[in-house]
């Protein structure tokens, strides 16, 4: 929240941000609106609308919304030109990265400025920010919590001191699961804010998005559920409270929220006059709805979101970046249900300007797509040879200089190409009969895939703990399987296949009483799946037929067979792809 928009990073993420290069004097007018909560901070103004307007930054800045946040600002600075509050709200809104260090510098330099005469809690605010402003969020961070802990001692009843204390040091879980500096100081500040109030949107936000990455979001679950009748036109909030829905396994109020989100994004579109590809939320909530689908069994449902994002994306212009994700959407569909033939056909043109991120990523989409194909078939030539071109684009990408702006990282591609390529060589080396090299390779890939960085690419192969799983179940393993299928399933409760993985270990385990249970809760969660899903057969079979051993189990094939579509035979010249 507050931490992230001083960041140096910019995201490495599809976004096209309207007037996010226009100085905050051109910044158009936004509608006084409502819908996004009612938070209130009284500031020094003689001006009802400015108030009115600073209001309403405040809580698009607690909403993660800070372009809009920013309008908002603008225009509280323009109905009042002494308004230093507002100056302090330009500054924290300001885009992220390098490129606005200049323009967040003017911002508080104004707001320092004006803010002799104001209140001291205003002083204080404004004093805090030019402390991050001026030194940056690392060495500005000891100065500012003293400043904001201060300010937190002399108002005790003012929550937003707290809560913007609270976002700023708010910052996830490491790999290992450790959490990161200052987040249980900031889940402190923000549990005794629920207390206090209750209603307040964005405490609510700042709670779900403090649980969402640890291994615990249900703690957060009562606020997920909350926010859309508290911010029911902030796109940014019904898809954070969609995200920890699914997380927890709620997935058909998960699809409820996020396709609202959907909704609130089209009618903000609709009204300001602008294009779709400026929308906050609409793609990641319908790149959602698709994985939702997937988790439940309904891949005619997966393709459907995933084609409607497509759509979407062409109806905006096709940027390449947009093009790739929704691809990608799609080809992750595929895999989930064994369709790795369609996945290798998924088509991903990206036209001349695509960068060397861009190329890159199709082009090891396509290479893996085309490897798991080859796997299937028995090709392993083929397979081998996938997995050194996807090696070879890892180097590659990860030599590319660092990305401008919001372009794509190249080096963020590489991470998220490298778990592809070892968990393909580990699927591999396995049907080689090399388990040692086939663990050694899928650890590496699960190792990597902890340590990828949110604001890169989404990960467009197996998952890597699911085919270490499965492989270690084929092994002989099977204590060791079982203990990464509940792992897996812990973190999604609500995905039929991780349930699925965990009832076959404990079937391999000799636990049938506990696999009778699985099977059961598979049969729960996929209730409404596709009839035809392998898995969905297996465990009807295991119902059907009660607890009777391994034998118990219909021996129906993983991966359902796919379209006739002609493809290389092995011992055929090596994978190519367009344009590499």
């Amino acid at each position: 929240m507050l931490a992230r928009l001083f960041r140096a990073d910019a995201p490495s993420v599809h976004s096209h941000v309207a007037w996010e290069d226009l100085p905050d004097e051109a910044l158009p007018t936004p509608p006084l609106q409502d819908g996004l909560g009612d938070t209130h901070l009284q500031v020094t103004t003689q001006v009802p609308l400015a108030q009115a307007y600073f209001n309403q930054g405040l809580r698009l800045l607690h909403l993660g919304w800070a372009l809009e946040a920013r309008r908002a600002f603008a225009e509280a600075a323009r109905q009042d030109p002494t308004l230093a509050m507002a100056w302090w709200g330009l500054a924290l809104a300001r885009g992220v990265g390098q490129r606005f260090t200049a323009d967040r510098a003017e911002a508080i330099r104004k707001a320092l400025t004006l803010a002799e005469g104001t209140t001291d809690m205003e002083q204080r605010l404004v004093v805090a920010a030019s402390l991050l402003a001026d030194k940056g969020p690392a060495n500005g961070r000891h100065a500012f919590v003293r400043e904001m802990e201060c300010l937190i001692d002399r108002f005790p009843q003012e929550p937003e001191p707290r809560l913007l204390l609270a976002g700023f040091l708010l910052d996830g879980y490491e790999s290992d699961g450790r959490p990161g500096q200052g987040q249980p100081y900031a889940q402190l500040l923000l549990r005794d804010l629920l207390r206090t109030h209750p209603h307040h949107a964005g405490v609510h936000m700042a709670w779900v998005q403090a649980w969402l990455p640890s291994a615990r979001p249900e703690t957060a679950l009562e606020s997920a559920e909350l926010l859309p009748s508290l911010v029911p036109a902030g796109s940014p909030a019904l898809l954070a409270a969609g995200r920890l829905l699914l997380r927890v396994g709620k997935a058909a109020e998960a699809n409820r929220i996020l396709e609202s989100a959907v909704a609130a994004d089209d009618a903000y579109l609709a009204r300001e006059s602008l294009p779709l590809d400026v929308a906050p939320s609409a793609d990641t909530a319908l790149r959602l709805l698709s994985e939702g689908c997937v988790e439940v069994g309904q891949y005619r449902g997966a393709q459907a979101w995933a084609r409607k994002l497509r759509q979407r994306v062409e109806a905006s212009g096709g940027q390449p970046q947009a093009v790739l994700f929704a691809a990608t959407t799609l080809v992750a569909a595929h895999l989930r249900f064994g369709f790795s033939r369609a996945a290798a056909e998924v088509p991903m043109e990206l036209g001349d300007a695509a960068t060397v991120a861009e190329s890159g990523l199709r082009d090891a989409v396509r290479l893996y797509a085309k490897g798991v194909c080859a796997l299937e078939t028995g090709r392993l030539g083929d397979v081998e040879r996938a997995c050194a071109n996807l090696d070879a684009l890892v180097v590659t990408l990860s030599e590319a200089p660092r990305s401008e702006g919001r372009a794509l990282c190249a080096r963020d591609v590489a991470r998220t190409v490298e778990v592809a390529a070892q968990e393909l060589r580990g699927t591999l080396d396995a049907r080689r009969g090399d388990s040692g090299r086939a663990e050694a390779a899928l650890s590496r890939a699960l190792r990597l895939e902890r340590r990828l960085r949110p604001v890169g690419p989404a990960l467009f192969c197996r998952p890597p703990r699911e085919t270490l799983a499965r492989i270690r179940l084929r092994s002989g393993r099977e204590e060791k399987a079982l203990e990464l299928a509940l792992e897996r399933a812990g973190e999604r409760p609500g995905c039929g296949h991780c349930m699925l993985l965990v009832a076959e270990a404990h079937v391999a385990c000799e636990c049938m009483s506990e696999a009778e249970h699985d099977f059961a809760v598979v049969l729960d969660l996929w209730r409404d799946a596709d009839p035809h899903l392998p898995g969905l057969q297996r465990a009807r079979g295991f119902a059907a037929r009660g607890h009777r051993g391994r034998t118990a189990l219909r021996r129906v094939p993983d991966v359902a067979s796919v379209d006739t579509a002609s493809v290389p035979r092995g011992g055929e010249a090596p994978w190519t792809v367009h344009g590499a």
